[in-house]
């Protein structure tokens, strides 16, 4: 019942040198690589606020109407 647990925490522990290794291989250096999932992790949080903050800014405009 444990092999498949032993299994998975083994590639955990495997993963992040073999992607490391990988993406070396493939022209661009660790740092690239942290600059570029900086940046895909930037896009992907203004992506899911945007939304928020836009749905906010209507509702304010909405109430401030009313009130006039």
């Amino acid at each position: 019942m444990s092999h498949p647990y032993e299994i998975t925490t083994e590639s955990v522990k495997v993963a992040p040198p073999a992607i490391v290794s990988l993406l070396h291989m493939g022209g661009m250096t660790p740092a690239d690589w942290v600059t570029v999932l900086t940046l895909l992790y930037l896009a992907l949080q203004i992506g899911l606020l945007l939304p928020r903050y836009l749905k906010r800014i209507r509702n304010y405009l909405e109430e401030r109407r009313r009130e006039s």
